[in-house]
C-alpha cells in the first residue's frame, strides 16, 4: 500500500506527465494546423497567382517572404509540429517497449510522420532554395527590370518553387490524413 506522501507524488508525477501530453498535443496539432494550411495556400493558390501575374506577382510575394517573414513562420511551425511529433511517437513507444508502434495506430502514425518529415526535408531542398534565389535575383534587379538572362533564371525558380510547394503540400496531404484516421484503426 502507497503512504499518503508516496500516493501524492505519484499523483503529481502522473498529472505532470500529462499535463506534458497535451502541451506536446497542443504544439504538434496546432503548428500542424498553420504549416499544413500555408502550404496548401502556397501551392494552390499563392504561387500560381504570383505566377500568372507577373511582375506584379513577385512584388508581392518579395513582400510576403521578406517583410511578413513568412519563411520564418513555416520553419518554425514545421520544426515545432516534426519535434513535438517525434517526442509524442518516441513516449508512446518507450512507454509500450516498442509494442505500440507495431499496432495499426502506430504504423499510421509512423507513416504519417514519416510523410510529415519528407514534405519539410523536400519542402526546404526545393522550394525553399528556390526562393532563397529569387529573393537575391529580385534585390539585384529591384531598380530596374531584370535582364533576360534573370528573368528566364526567375521563371525557371518560380517553377521550381512551384513544383516543390505541390510535392511538400501532397505529402502533408498523407501525413494529415494518416494523423486523423490513426487512432480509429
Amino acid at each position: 500500500m502507497f503512504e499518503p506522501a508516496t500516493y501524492h507524488y505519484l499523483g503529481a508525477a502522473v498529472m505532470d506527465d500529462q499535463i506534458v501530453t497535451l502541451l506536446l498535443r497542443l504544439v504538434h496539432i496546432v503548428g500542424g494546423i498553420f504549416w499544413v494550411g500555408a502550404m496548401f495556400l502556397m501551392a494552390g493558390f499563392l504561387i500560381p497567382t504570383a505566377r500568372a501575374t507577373g511582375r506584379d506577382g513577385g512584388k508581392f510575394m518579395q513582400h510576403l517572404m521578406q517583410q511578413r517573414k513568412l519563411p520564418v513562420y513555416l520553419a518554425s511551425a514545421m520544426l515545432l509540429t516534426v519535434v513535438s511529433g517525434l517526442i509524442l511517437y518516441g513516449r508512446l513507444v518507450s512507454a509500450t517497449d516498442g509494442a505500440w508502434a507495431g499496432t495499426a495506430p502506430g504504423i499510421a502514425y509512423g507513416s504519417g510522420g514519416l510523410a510529415a518529415i519528407l514534405g519539410a526535408a523536400l519542402g526546404m531542398a526545393i522550394s525553399g532554395t528556390a526562393a532563397r534565389r529569387m529573393a537575391t535575383i529580385g534585390q539585384t534587379v529591384a531598380q530596374g527590370g531584370p535582364s533576360a538572362e534573370q528573368q528566364a533564371e526567375m521563371t525557371r525558380l518560380q517553377s521550381r518553387m512551384a513544383r516543390g510547394s505541390r510535392i511538400a503540400a501532397a505529402l502533408l496531404l498523407i501525413a494529415s490524413v494518416a494523423m486523423a484516421i490513426a487512432r480509429y484503426l
